[in-house]
């Protein structure tokens, strides 16, 4: 939000609406809390590593595969490059997100 915009404080009908919607995601939802709450030291899971900064190492090792894989490709004749890009987009892509997701506790 802007820091030149006035932020007007809730009148008694927001207040209602808001207090209305609350009550009927508790009953809906009665984990919802503790699930955006998250537990003690580890913020909302979706959003803990929101902004975290990537490490160099990684930086340079996926530049480094990305300039292998491109110059595999180079070499490779047209059919072939084509198979090799269809079948590294659709199965190996997947595979190492997977894995990567469930080695840091995303999964």
């Amino acid at each position: 939000m802007s820091e030149d915009r006035q932020v007007r404080p809730l009148d008694e009908r927001e207040r209602r609406i808001l207090d209305e919607i609350a009550r009927v995601t508790r009953r809906d939802d009665p984990d919802l809390h503790r699930l955006m709450d998250g537990t003690e030291g580890i913020v909302h899971p979706p959003a803990r590593c929101t902004g975290t900064r990537v490490p160099w190492r990684v930086v340079l090792a996926v530049m480094l595969l990305a300039v292998l894989y491109a110059a595999v490709l180079v070499l490779l004749p047209t059919n072939l490059a084509v198979a090799v890009v269809i079948g590294v987009q659709l199965v190996l892509v997947p595979i190492g997100c997977l894995l990567w997701g469930r080695r840091h506790g995303e999964l």
